[in-house]
Formats: C-alpha cells, structure tokens, sequence
C-alpha cells in the first residue's frame, strides 16, 4: 500500500525567500501545494534552533515537557557541557504515538542512535562517522549499496564552497531517489523525512544574495533543488496527503553580540585563565579533512582535544567571581549557590537580580544602528513548561527576532557587537541565521484549501496523528490544525483526545568517542565554538 501520510521538513525555509521563487515560477511544486492547498507561517519554539525545535514539532511538545533543549546543554553539577542525543529525549514522538502505522522516519534531528520502530529509521543526522545509524539490521547495507552514504547524511563544508554548493544539491538528488524506494520497501503509511540542506546553504551563501558573485543564486538553486526533490517524492504517491514545514525561518545574521564581554564589564562576570592549551588552538585551524586524518592516526589525542574545547564553551570565567554566565543558545545561567559548584547568588536573591540582569540586556544596542539587539527576554516559566523545566535557562534571550545572535565566542572583544567570526577549518563566518517563523504548506485529499496567519509548530504532531486518523494524547502543547484539514475529512474521522502519552525512557548517551565526532561536525557548522 502506498504512503497515507508524507511530512517533508525543509530545515530553516522561509517564505521570504520561497514567495519570490514562486512568483517567478522558480517553485512550481511547492506552488502547487499551496494553489490546491493551505498554507500558514508555522511559530517555532524556543530556541528556535534545530535540534529541539524539530523535536517539538513531532512530539507536540515544549522543550519543558520533552527536555530537549537545543543541541548542547550544561552537564549538571559542572561547568561543562555535553550533546543531546535521542536518549535524552523523554516525550514519544509520532511514529511512536501511532500503534500499528508504519513509518519511514528520515534524518530527523534528534534520532540518533536508531530506536527500533514499525518500519525503518534512518539516523543520519548527528551520526558520528562510521557508525550505525539504520533501523532495521541490514538496511544501512543495503542503502549503501544504492546511493554513496554521504550524499543521504547532513554536510559540512569540508572543503571549499564550491564543493560545499555541489555537495548540498547533489544530496538532495540521491534522496529524490532514496525516499521513493525506502519508502516503497517497507510499505509504509507515514514518510517523515527532514532535508537541512536549505538552513546550510542559508548559513554560508545568504551574503552572497543580491550581489552579482558567482554565489548569488546559491541559496535558491538549492530551494530549487529541494522543490525538484519534493517532487520526486510526491509524484512517487499521488493519492498521500503533504505537508511541507520548517522548524524556524531565516534571515540575515546581522551580527554577533559578546555577551561573556558585556556581562564582564558590567560586573556580572570576571575573565579567569583559559586553560585551551596552543596545540588545541592549532589543530582547530586545521581543515576538516586533516582533522579526521589526525583522530584516526592519534584517536586519544582527539578526544582530549575536544573535550577541552567542550569543557571551555561556557568561557573562560573566574567562576567564584562571576553571577551570570552563557550556555549555547542565548540562554543565560544564573551561577546559583547549591545549583552551581561555585554559586555565588543565593537563591532568594536571584528574582531581583534575574531582573536587573533583564533589563540591562534589553538595553543594548547595535552602535552602527542604534537598534536593540534582543527583541525579548524570556524567564524560564513564561516559556516552559512540563516535567524537565529543571533542565532549563533560567534566561533565553530572542536574539534571531532582532537579527543577531549570541557569540560562540567567549573571549574579550573591543565591542560587545561584533562581525561573524570565521568559523575554525573552515575560514567562512555565518551570514544567515534563524527567524522564529517557519512554513506549513499542506495538501492533498484530506487537507483544506485556504490560508491563516500563523499556526504553531506544536501543531504538526496532532495534526499528523490526526491526519492517520489516530488519537491524540491528552496533554500535548500543540493540537490538530483543523483549520487545514477539509471538511469532510473531519466529519468521518472527528479529532479524538485519548489518554496521557506518558513518559519515555532510555539509558545511555554517547561514547566519548562519539560525542568528540558530532562535536567536530557541528563545530565546522558554527554551532560551536
């Protein structure tokens, strides 16, 4: 039987780029979604930042209540930092809400390692290399036997851009021909399937638009390469309902704001000794390519060096005299006495300094413009909720609704607003990064032709289960977008609200090893530095 049910995640897509494609018939399959179908700016979460916001997306869940919070998160008790991976992950996600469904889960963030499932999952992204990242045994041999495995994972520019462009589109080629089969092999009835290529392009080749470099149609021969794909899959199941959504959107990444340099000058922080030795610093200005050389030729060595570079993400701080410090995603820790090793702010303290702490970063401004550089600040419990709040910032600062982002660089700068550092290996800085509003385009027998103005991220989940004419748990944060489902759909399959999903819960995190791999990709993505 053929797919009932096809999710398409076009990572970090926007209808800022997308309506001007369409109108110049640049688009013509997402086009045709949206003429035949509904379309809505899709709310992403907080931090709107791929790892937890895909995660919201199929769990219908806050990162509170599925305790994900982006892709690093502080290691309790310690100064120091380790990956999430799909054991974190404590809510169910869809394909294991939907009992007997079938499903081929694809390169969802947030999946690895595998989990046994009703189909076949396939883990790629944050996979370290050479691992095992398919569901069922056999079925990452048989995928290599068809398409080179690399073209199928998530890309880093380990080369030059050029290469990196090529890289990207030739990826979405090999998975217009993938997706078809897999999904055709396991006969199932839900294909989820997450392209990031669009947020990488975005990253590295959006300063390049608008200007007559070779790059200046980088990022929408890559929006076009990702339509030619959707269609390959669509075409494939003319009769399964679509939905196309992106956890966030993007925009231009105006620049970097310090706030390791900021919090030092107000008082709030003091700059300690860093303890990065030179020989650690060298080796990250090495190219990827000579990197991957020197973790097989001398694996101890490049765990130690990465472990170092994790330890020192949260700064270079004289800890017993700092009251505020960063995590990784413009969230801001309170050093907490009894939270933190060496906590200086009592906790009934910390209201009244959490506020000032507020205010006082609200009031930055960009000198060049003179325009604010956070668009909010966000306390824990206005935006959480659920039973890993614990795990939360006690700050999140909206830096990508202003346009800027929190700098991976903790050292000392000359100003508090800085450029783009160019990113280790790579010798490119970022010049896009994430909006809060994404896309919902859905089409098909059983969705509604019409528009609305925004729906929430939370909301794909129930409106999948929904759509496959399944219960949705009670106590979800997202609900089934009746709005985009047609009619007569709903009068013979009405939305139903079953009991709790309950709690999910799975031992083990990554090796050492591995978690120094998936570092190192997403170090070379500049989501670390």
């Amino acid at each position: 039987m053929p797919p009932r049910l096809i999710v398409l995640g076009w990572d970090s897509a926007t209808f800022d780029v997308i309506d001007p494609l369409v109108a110049s018939g640049r688009l013509p399959v997402l086009a045709s979604l949206q003429e035949r179908g509904f379309r809505a700016g899709l709310r992403s979460t907080w931090p709107p930042m791929t790892d937890c916001a895909w995660t919201s997306a199929f769990t219908g869940r806050n990162p509170g209540g599925h305790g994900i919070f982006g892709s690093w998160y502080r290691a309790p008790g310690a100064y120091a930092c380790r990956y999430f991976s799909s054991r974190d992950r404590k809510a169910p996600a869809l394909w294991e809400m939907a009992g007997d469904v079938r499903f081929v889960a694809w390169n969802i963030p947030m999946a690895f390692p595998p989990t046994s499932t009703v189909g076949a999952m396939v883990s790629g992204y944050g996979a370290p290399p050479g691992a095992k990242f398919c569901e069922p045994a056999g079925l990452q041999d048989e995928l290599a036997s068809r398409w080179p495995l690399d073209d199928l994972l998530d890309r880093a520019p380990h080369g030059s851009l050029e290469g990196f462009l090529d890289d990207l589109i030739r990826g979405l080629e090999a998975q217009a021909e993938a997706l078809p089969w897999i999904t055709t092999e396991t006969g199932a009835d839900c294909l989820v399937a997450v392209w990031p290529q669009v947020d990488r392009a975005q990253h590295f080749f959006w300063r390049f638009r608008g200007t007559d470099h070779p790059f200046a149609d980088a990022v929408d021969r890559v929006y076009e390469a990702m339509d030619r794909a959707t269609g390959a899959v669509i075409g494939a199941f003319p009769d399964a309902d679509v939905l196309v959504v992106s956890d966030h959107g993007a925009g231009t990444l105006k620049g970097d704001v310090n706030l390791g340099a900021w919090l030092n000058r107000n008082g709030h922080a003091r700059y300690g000794r860093t303890k990065r030795s030179p020989l650690v610093e060298l080796a990250w200005k090495m190219p990827p390519s000579l990197r991957r050389l020197g973790r097989r030729m001398a694996p101890g060595l490049a765990r130690s060096a990465m472990a170092t570079t994790l330890t020192g993400q949260l700064g270079p701080f004289d800890w017993a005299n700092t009251d505020a410090f960063l995590g990784f995603h413009s969230d801001v820790w309170v050093n907490l006495k009894g939270r933190e090793p060496q906590g200086t702010i009592a906790p009934e303290d910390a209201s009244g300094f959490l506020e000032e702490l507020r205010d006082g970063l609200l009031g930055i401004e960009d000198p060049s413009t003179g325009a604010p550089v956070f668009a909010g600040a966000h306390l824990r419990d206005e935006i959480y909720s659920g039973r890993h709040v614990a795990m939360a910032p006690d700050l999140i600062l909206d830096s990508w609704g202003a346009g800027y982002r929190v700098s991976p660089n903790r050292t000392e700068t000359d100003a508090v607003v800085i450029q783009p550092s160019a990113l280790s290996g790579v010798d490119e800085a970022w010049s896009s990064d994430h909006r809060p509003v994404g896309i919902f385009v859905g089409a098909g027998p059983n969705l509604a032709h019409g528009s609305t103005p925004e729906l929430s991220l939370y909301d794909v989940c129930p409106t999948a289960l929904a759509l496959l004419g399944k219960e949705i748990p009670e106590g979800l944060d997202g609900r089934a977008a009746e709005i985009a489902i047609s009619r007569s759909f709903l009068e013979s399959n009405p939305v139903t609200i079953g009991g709790p999903a309950g709690e999910r819960s799975l031992e083990s995190s990554y090796s050492d090893d591995e978690a120094a791999a998936v570092a190192e990709h997403l170090k070379d993505l500049g989501y670390i530095e």
